[in-house]
């Protein structure tokens, strides 16, 4: 069997219809959705890499595979460049919020290739856009937060998704410079940006309950 048809046959035996339609809820995709439990899919994507599995053999026509395939990159065993080079050719592929956050998670130890990451800022692609925000985010906010921060206010983007990816990256920064935040968002222009932010934040337990209460006061209504 070849492994386009063995992913195919897995991801069907494995999936669930329920699960479909409670994804296709939250998740709007020009692929098909499956339903298939996230910690299957990354199981099996570390399966197919200790049996030396060719990344580009990987089929990439529903949801479920185009995930698949960004667990395979994110666990394989090579350069951060390789690994980069692996993931340009399935960025076009993420057209939703649920397969950029998953496959963005698994893409550690890629500092090398940051600015591969700013670049997609410029995009006008919304989820290349945000698969940038989302990257620096979780690996370069906690060391370079106010470099973050002033790189995601210079996206010039309308995509709710995008705008989303802005807010939550903000609220995150809030765990690590509350003051610095604050003032920030005090000045932050975009009312949806803004309260959004200040929605997320509010709702991270790893903001105090007093912050919080001075957080709310600067919603605009």
């Amino acid at each position: 069997m070849n492994v386009k048809d063995m992913v195919r046959d897995y991801i069907d035996k494995v999936s669930d219809k329920n699960k479909a339609e409670f994804d296709k809820g939250l998740i709007s995709s020009q692929y098909e959705i499956k339903g298939t439990k996230t910690r299957l899919l990354e199981d099996f994507a570390k399966s197919l890499i200790r049996v030396n599995t060719n990344f580009y053999d990987l089929p990439l026509d529903n949801h479920e595979e185009i995930v698949l395939a960004g667990f395979f990159i994110g666990w394989l065993k090579e350069s951060p460049k390789e690994k980069i080079e692996k993931f340009k050719y399935l960025l076009p592929y993420i057209d939703n919020w649920g397969s950029c956050d998953m496959i963005v998670a698994r893409l550690k130890s890629l500092e090398s290739e940051k600015q591969f990451f700013i670049d997609l800022l410029k995009s006008d692609k919304p989820f290349e856009i945000r698969v940038g925000i989302v990257w620096l985010m979780k690996f370069q906010l906690k060391t370079s937060l106010k470099e973050v921060v002033g790189l995601v206010k210079a996206v010039k983007n309308d995509n709710f998704y995008v705008k989303m990816a802005s807010a939550w990256c903000y609220a995150e920064a809030f765990v690590y410079d509350y003051e610095f935040m604050y003032n920030f968002v005090k000045d932050l222009d975009d009312k949806f940006i803004r309260n959004k932010t200040i929605q997320k934040a509010c709702e991270s337990f790893r903001v105090q309950d007093d912050k919080k209460a001075e957080l709310r006061k600067l919603r605009i209504n």
